[in-house]
């Protein structure tokens, strides 16, 4: 389950006037004009962080996760000598 389906069924949890609350801050988050124009992962990224935000204002939450980092860039397969790896391995496992 994701985090926001988690984050989901904690508000649906909520009273009706609690529910309220959070979707009012959620509106005022989204209301934020940018400060400057950002490419859309970083959007996103700032959009998580605003959501947890106000998540951990309203109580729901207890604490704010840090902004996941991209992923490295793949590195290039090594060569060796000889048969493949995969069919070394295929072959140990038999």
């Amino acid at each position: 389950m994701s985090t926001v389906e988690e984050i989901l069924n904690a508000v649906r949890d909520l009273p009706p006037q609690e529910q309220a609350e959070v979707k009012r801050r959620l509106e005022g988050l989204l209301a934020e004009p940018d400060k400057a124009p950002l490419d859309e992962t970083r959007q996103a990224g700032d959009l998580d962080q605003r959501i947890q935000r106000a998540l951990y204002d309203a109580g729901l939450i207890s604490e704010i996760k840090p902004r996941v980092k991209r992923p490295r860039a793949r590195r290039p397969p090594i060569k060796i000598k000889g048969r493949p790896l995969s069919e070394t391995i295929i072959e140990d496992r038999r």
